[in-house]
């Protein structure tokens, strides 16, 4: 469950192209013949091999980070972030705030067609963020725009965006897939759910459940002529089998996450990895039972070893990280309370809690979406044990994983979830007054919301910095959740691939494939 955003100022996210050579020679000539044979032209079929699939292809409502990827690549939104995680344009030309930041106007693209054919228009724009905003939509972004109470048509090629209060943030959260533009007609018929029609640079084929998802080029991209023929999205149970079919040539590029899987691939392929724009974190059910005890949910956070997580999950090559992972408001130290593993004040936070010998409670876990989960909780579990706190781990299928969570039927999950630079945008879909992920959140307090509101409404970097302390300082002060660390992505390529780039922004991490060629 990935999202992001971009602006004010930080260091961008650095990617790294590396080419990694290791092991065997047999290895080595073997995976050089397979991939230099059979060069493929342009206008063929780009196989990626992932151990996710694609669940649901409705841009409104997914959490899920491969649905964000591919459906990235069908629909486009007003504004994106680029791989400096700037803002820059999209189905937008330009914006302009007024009346005190609480006015945005966006100019259109003139000339774009949806997959239908049909030409966007202002009209569809103003029914696509209705759309999302709405509450039986069930958009999990659709806090980012709950200031506006307003949308607009300005003429065909302009929208207006009235908000209640200042919101600059609000430029920012149109930049997520779950806001991307789609016909206003197609909205009135009900298909999105299951045709889907945007802007983007492929359109939808077809999809196989839990097996592939299948899009080909579309031939009226606003953005020029798009030189594969057709992505395949391909569904493989581990890493180690992608690795394998990488090798064997069955797919010309692997995304990855563990670095032992990739260091093992023979330098004949092309590595790239990049910090990729998330965090994880143990989320916390706390509003009822053991979870609902502060001083419980404190003494699980002081007896964590982030850095042996981190370690153990994926052999130190990431950070340890709070709830803000990056950019200027990012959370230093990482915990308001034992930002490093301290058993002593866990047994006193125990004891405070009543439950001085300990307690037991239960964590899922997906290695269908993430394949460090598993070493996370035992990593975890480990720890937690030496002080007399029993985690029990119950392992889910994707699908289940996703549904429990979005339920809230859980005590508490390893997630990995999209990161922002901005606070706002990250938590105000968790904490928000209103919050469309409130249940999966499991946590709620007036406090939250209003320094939630207090950082989006200051308008001055002193005003902000003030305003997010204090909500990283309540979030970890109160062990909320456990955040953990970030870490990188891997894209690894055949010699044949040309011209793909991986972006730190997970939720478009795929959008280079636009002007991508299999040669």
């Amino acid at each position: 469950m990935k999202r992001n955003i971009g602006v004010r100022g930080f260091a961008s996210a650095a990617l790294v192209v590396s080419t990694i050579g290791m092991f065997s020679s047999s290895v080595l000539d073997s995976a050089s013949a397979s991939a230099s044979a059979s060069p493929k032209t342009s206008g063929s079929t780009l196989v990626i091999g992932t151990v996710n699939s694609v669940q649901k292809i409705d841009p409104d409502v997914v959490t899920n980070f491969l649905d964000f990827e591919a459906l990235g690549l069908i629909y486009n939104t007003l504004v994106q972030e680029n791989s400096s995680l700037k803002i820059v344009p999209d189905l937008a030309t330009s914006w302009a705030f007024s009346n005190g930041n609480r006015k945005l106007t966006l100019q259109l693209r003139t000339g774009v067609k949806f997959d239908d054919g049909s030409t966007m228009t202002s009209a569809d724009v103003v029914a696509s963020l209705q759309r999302a905003q709405a509450t039986k939509t069930a958009d999990p972004s659709a806090s980012f725009i709950g200031s506006v109470t307003h949308f607009a048509a300005s003429g065909a090629n302009a929208v207006v965006l009235t908000m209640g209060h200042p919101d600059v943030s609000v430029l920012e959260g149109l930049a997520t897939v779950n806001m991307g533009i789609m016909p206003a007609a197609a909205i009135q018929a009900g298909t999105i759910a299951t045709k889907p029609d945007g802007t983007g640079p492929f359109e939808f084929s077809k999809s196989v459940p839990s097996t592939s998802f299948t899009l080909t080029a579309n031939p009226n991209f606003w953005g020029g002529k798009v030189s594969l023929g057709a992505v395949e999205l391909k569904t493989i149970p581990t890493e180690q089998s992608i690795s394998a079919a990488l090798q064997a040539g069955t797919i010309q590029l692997a995304l990855l996450s563990q670095p032992t899987v990739v260091s093992t691939i023979p330098q004949s392929f092309t590595v790239q990895h990049v910090m990729d724009l998330s965090y994880r974190a143990l989320q916390l059910q706390d509003k009822v039972g053991i979870l609902a005890n502060v001083n419980a949910r404190r003494a699980i956070a002081c007896a964590t070893n982030r850095n042996q997580i981190l370690q153990d999950s994926v052999f130190g090559d990431g950070k340890v990280v709070g709830p803000v992972p990056l950019g200027p408001y990012a959370t230093n130290p990482v915990s308001a309370i034992c930002p490093t593993q301290n058993l002593a004040q866990a047994r006193t936070y125990l004891k405070a809690s009543g439950h001085a010998s300990g307690f037991t409670f239960t964590a899922i876990t997906s290695t269908d979406l993430d394949s460090t989960s598993a070493a996370q909780a035992i990593a975890m579990q480990s720890e937690l044990a030496r002080v007399g706190i029993k985690m029990n781990i119950q392992n889910l299928a994707a699908n289940a994983y996703i549904q429990d969570w979005l339920k809230g039927k859980f005590q508490a999950a390893f997630a990995e979830n999209g990161a922002d630079p901005d606070p706002y945008v990250m938590y105000g879909r968790y904490f928000g007054a209103g919050a469309g992920l409130a249940v999966p959140a499991g946590y709620s307090s007036k406090s939250l919301q209003k320094e939630l509101l207090a950082g989006d409404e200051n308008s001055t970097t002193a005003g902000q910095t003030a305003a997010w302390k204090k909500l990283n300082n309540d979030l970890t002060g109160n062990a909320v959740w456990i955040w953990l660390f970030d870490s990188f992505d891997f894209a690894v390529m055949s010699p044949h691939v040309h011209g793909f780039t991986l972006s730190p922004v997970n939720t478009t991490q795929l959008s280079s494939l636009a002007t991508t060629s299999l040669k």
